[in-house]
């Protein structure tokens, strides 16, 4: 039978989409944040039923497989693996994302922006899922490095605290400098192997332990998942992510990113262990890390902090069974991880749930809340108790097996002494830290009065009590055969081999047993005399921790960059000759200087003056014209004229070709680069237009002499490489015949270069619009912050007089009734172009792009004539950020969409053909069709945020004929008192009055 293993990521993203569409406003402000918690919690629960009926197709531990071609070119296929190691993950990825989506309501109850955390975390639980179910090293490191950016976004989730921006740059340095180690060791096993597909690797463990290059691969997968699992001395970025909100900690703590290291290492056990380098590797970096969270854990005063350094042990305590080669440690390691995701999951919520109803997790300032909060306490104690490994608890047959583990007799003789003894430690550390967090939080004396407690609402109560009640369901209940045989064949996935797994609590007097009972004496001793032992570790803590080595890093890469700086004197000018002539001698060093006759013997010039046209010639004079024109005028506007002059002579030329689309892009996007640059001209003081002129103009003889060279020497360079790709390239071009024989069969496409943009190279195309998009969001975010700086008014509510300016355009006298009605009619004709280049795409010239700039160019014509508050008044719809949204989720929905019908994202899917829909001729109702909207929704989007930055009205504006000095207006705007928008106004009105009468 045939699982579609992608249903459970489709179900994520659709959770995604609608947490991203509560942030409407039309949407946000009739739904309250539980009950859309409520409703989004749906899509993570339908994907663990999809996850849990998968199940059935694995028979005696065998996983199986969805494949689709994903670069078919290069023999890669994207797909997805299932198994049972892949099952346990997944599932726990799945079925407490599905609490801590619920939990997310109560505890951003009220705050209308938390559809922004919703759409991180449902993104967070994407890559997660994606992660642990990538059928191939590549999709695995994809999705490694998107849990990465995302777990940044969420512990920066409070932009404004200092802390958070910190803990978010510490963990994202940290867990991508493993993503890069570990696509190096991906590209090593790729090599090695000639395959990257986790099925067929599982089966070829020997040729990569027998490779000379085994110990680098082993040593850069294990720096990938010592930092994404938080091992010693990489431990430090999980503690500062705790500023992130307690929902994103119990899940990135339990479920998803600390434990994705975790499973990679347990997925490549068959692969890359089994070897005496391996097993000493993770046994020493599990021991120590296990030791050091448990040390470090009971010094801590925050709830939070006091969890995350016990995770950091728990951690340490799976690569230490990892790095085993015995069945009971892998019986050991799915027990723990189980074990640990519920109690950690449980004890994070009650944590969020004191701070929420308190306002502190400061154990300093907590104590006797059990007369408030009695069911909060309750749950906390049977999570604690399954954190201290005590019967009848789940956690307390993970710490059985784990000392089971550390008696094996198939250890090394010095090592068979120190892991007893090392986990007896850390576990009557971790005993005292469970008790720490339940006595000092809700029994003993109340230390603070003005704390008002109050016990949480049932919603937020009953997420953290099923993960604590089934911790002590699974430790008291009679074994269940399906689990005890579900947790076998993971132990086994991850071991290599067969794997017995017995859940039953008793097994009678045994040497683990006895551990057990002297690390509870040993915790119990430990948690009686807590204040003391906390005060010798206060005293006795190391001058030099690893936090100030990192710190020390941070501050020599810091001082290497200001040194780099100090090179850099800020002038572009400066910077471009170095590149430039840089890349001269580059060239000419490693390329040679190829010698003219030889290259006109290979591929002689046949008639050359005689085949280029009269038109070609004088577009060619034109071009040359126009450039030298752009450099040597001195008025800006001409400048730009002849600049764009010079543009639309090359699309002649391209016309000539013949090249009809690339022509037609090239001459609308170089009527709105002229439009841009002119709108950007009103925004440059005068002054500073004077002082660019002069640096032209009037700089010394050998500065000229200088830019002529370098110029001069560019040009020839590209001029040379230019003719001998003509020259020397084979005529025949290998991709055209394809492309013309397929266009029309596999797209339905008449115009071969639609089909190529939205069929063949579609992803390209998607990559490009994205990409596109983003250099608009910067380039409005740079214009707008250079504004601000200028004491320019970026405000979406503009100075009073400047509302006498909303009736003249950008920069310029009172426009005309004949020019607005010209405005009137271009919009909604532009708008009909854009239309039938969309619909008719792939049938001629023109594309969503096209449409797009169009558009744009219509919208630019309406900022000129109207201004920028009658704009906004009267185009209501023009929302760069949705626009630019909407139209990347419509090109991934398009995929998507083509990808659930021919298994294959972003193909081409013609929904009128197959459903017999009568279209007019050269429309196709398809997937590309959607593609264009897509492209032109983004465009569109990315040149308003252009235009509504270069369009934004500002205080100089209402200056006269004769402009203000940009440093003398910002030192005038600062100097006046905050005393109402008016008069500042007044104040700037009377200043430059004054100016002009003294003129």
């Amino acid at each position: 039978m045939d699982y579609p293993l992608y249903l459970p990521l489709i179900f994520i993203l659709a959770g995604l989409l609608a947490a991203l569409f509560y942030g409407l406003p039309l949407i946000n402000s009739r739904l309250r944040v539980v009950q859309v918690s409520w409703l989004l919690s749906i899509f993570p629960l339908a994907a663990f039923g999809c996850l849990l009926y998968a199940l059935s197709g694995i028979q005696d531990g065998s996983g199986i497989s969805w494949q689709f071609d994903w670069l078919p070119a290069s023999g890669i296929q994207g797909s997805l693996y299932y198994d049972n190691l892949s099952a346990v993950f997944a599932l726990l990825v799945t079925g407490i994302g599905t609490l801590v989506v619920i939990y997310s309501g109560y505890y951003f109850k009220g705050n209308r922006s938390a559809w922004r955390f919703l759409s991180y975390l449902m993104l967070f639980m994407f890559a997660m899922l994606g992660l642990v179910l990538a059928g191939n090293l590549i999709a695995l490191f994809i999705f490694w490095e998107i849990t990465s950016v995302v777990s940044f976004l969420l512990v920066a989730y409070k932009t404004k605290s200092e802390q958070a921006r910190r803990g978010a740059f510490k963990a994202l340095l940290i867990t991508s400098s493993g993503g890069v180690a570990l696509l190096v060791g991906v590209i090593l096993i790729s090599s090695i192997t000639g395959n990257i597909e986790i099925p067929v690797l599982l089966s070829n463990g020997d040729i990569l332990r027998d490779s000379s290059l085994y110990p680098a691969v082993l040593v850069l997968i294990a720096l990938a998942c010592f930092t994404k699992s938080a091992q010693t001395p990489f431990h430090i970025w999980l503690p500062e992510a705790m500023s992130a909100p307690t929902p994103a900690s119990a899940y990135l703590h339990s479920a998803t990113m600390v434990k994705a290291g975790i499973y990679l290492l347990a997925r490549l056990n068959p692969i890359l262990g089994q070897t005496e380098i391996w097993f000493w590797v993770f046994s020493l970096v599990g021991l120590i890390t296990m030791l050091a969270g448990a040390y470090l854990g009971l010094k801590q005063n925050d709830l939070k902090a006091l969890l995350a350094y016990s995770t950091i042990s728990q951690l340490g305590v799976m690569v230490l069974l990892i790095g085993q080669d015995t069945d009971i440690a892998f019986k050991a390691l799915v027990i723990s991880v189980i074990a640990h995701a519920l109690y950690k999951s449980a004890l994070f919520l009650v944590a969020g749930i004191v701070d929420h109803e308190t306002g502190t997790r400061d154990l300093r300032r907590l104590g006797g809340l059990r007369r408030w909060m009695p069911f909060s306490m309750a749950i906390a104690s049977l999570a604690a108790l399954s954190m201290a490994g005590l019967p009848p608890m789940f956690g307390f047959l993970a710490k059985e097996t784990l000392l089971a583990t550390a008696v094996h007799p198939s250890l090394p003789e010095v090592f068979a002494l120190i892991f007893p003894v090392a986990t007896v430690v850390a576990g009557a550390l971790i005993l005292a830290q469970a008790g720490l967090f339940v006595w000092d939080t809700f029994l003993g004396q109340r230390r603070d009065s003005s704390i008002q407690p109050h016990e949480a609402p049932w919603g937020m109560l009953v997420v953290p009590l099923i993960p604590a009640t089934l911790s002590i369901l699974l430790g008291l209940l009679p074994e269940p055969e399906w689990l005890a045989s579900f947790l076998a064949k993971a132990a086994g996935a991850a071991y290599g081999g067969e794997v017995k797994v017995s859940l039953a609590l008793w097994a009678g007097l045994s040497v683990p047993l006895l551990l057990s009972i002297v690390a509870v004496a040993c915790g119990l001793l430990i948690f009686t005399f807590r204040t003391q032992v906390r005060a010798i570790q206060t005293r006795i803590a190391p001058n030099l921790t690893i936090n100030s080595l990192y710190s020390y890093t941070i501050k020599g890469i810091d001082a290497s960059g200001s040194m780099v700086i100090r090179l850099q004197g800020g002038k572009l000018r400066t910077y471009l000759t170095v590149m430039l002539f840089s890349l001269i001698v580059l060239i000419v060093i490693f390329a040679g200087v190829p010698q003219l006759s030889n290259l006109l013997v290979q591929r002689p010039f046949i008639n050359l003056s005689f085949t280029l046209s009269i038109l070609r010639i004088f577009a060619l004079i034109v071009i040359i014209s126009a450039a030298l024109a752009s450099v040597l005028i001195r008025r800006d506007f001409s400048a730009i004229l002849a600049l764009g002059a010079m543009g639309l002579s090359v699309a002649i030329l391209i016309v000539l070709e013949p090249a009809p689309d690339v022509a037609l892009v090239q001459i609308i996007v170089d009527i709105l680069a002229v439009v841009i640059l002119v709108l950007a001209l009103t925004r440059l003081p005068r002054s500073q237009r004077e002082r660019a002129r002069e640096l032209t103009f009037k700089q010394s003889r050998a500065g000229l002499i200088r830019d002529v060279v370098v110029s001069a020497g560019v040009g020839g360079l590209v001029a040379w490489i230019t003719l001998i790709a003509l020259i020397t390239r084979p005529r025949e071009s290998v991709v055209t015949p394809f492309y013309e024989a397929n266009a029309k069969l596999l797209t339905g496409a008449i115009d071969i270069v639609g089909a190529i943009v939205v069929d063949f190279r579609a992803f390209d195309t998607l990559v490009e619009i994205t990409v596109f998009s983003i250099a608009g969001l910067g380039i409005y975010t740079l214009l707008l912050h250079a504004s601000r700086w200028a004491g320019d008014q970026v405000s979406d509510e503009p100075l009073s007089i400047t509302n006498i300016l909303n009736t003249t355009g950008i920069g310029g006298p009172k426009t005309s009734s004949f020019v607005h009605a010209l405005a009137y009619f271009s919009l909604p004709f532009s708008m009909i172009l854009a239309v039938i280049h969309i619909l008719y795409g792939h049938d001629q010239p023109g594309d969503g792009f096209t449409a797009g700039v169009i558009v744009g160019l219509v919208i630019a014509f309406w900022y000129v004539v109207f201004g920028y508050t009658e704009v906004k008044a009267q185009l209501r719809w023009l929302k760069p950020m949705p626009l630019i949204s909407s139209g990347i989720l419509l090109a991934i929905f398009s995929g998507i969409l083509a990808a659930l019908v021919n298994d294959n994202f972003l193909s081409n899917v013609n929904f009128g053909l197959l459903l017999n829909i009568p279209l007019p001729k050269g429309f196709n109702l398809s997937t590309s069709f959607l593609f264009e909207i897509a492209i032109f929704l983004s465009v569109l989007g990315s040149i308003s945020y252009i235009l509504s930055a270069l369009g934004h009205p500002r205080i100089s504006d209402t200056n006269s004929q004769q402009e203000v000095n940009l440093l003398d207006q910002k030192k005038e705007t600062r100097s006046i008192k905050d005393s109402g928008p008016g008069s500042v106004e007044t104040e700037l009105r009377d200043k430059q009055t004054k100016r002009e009468s003294n003129t």
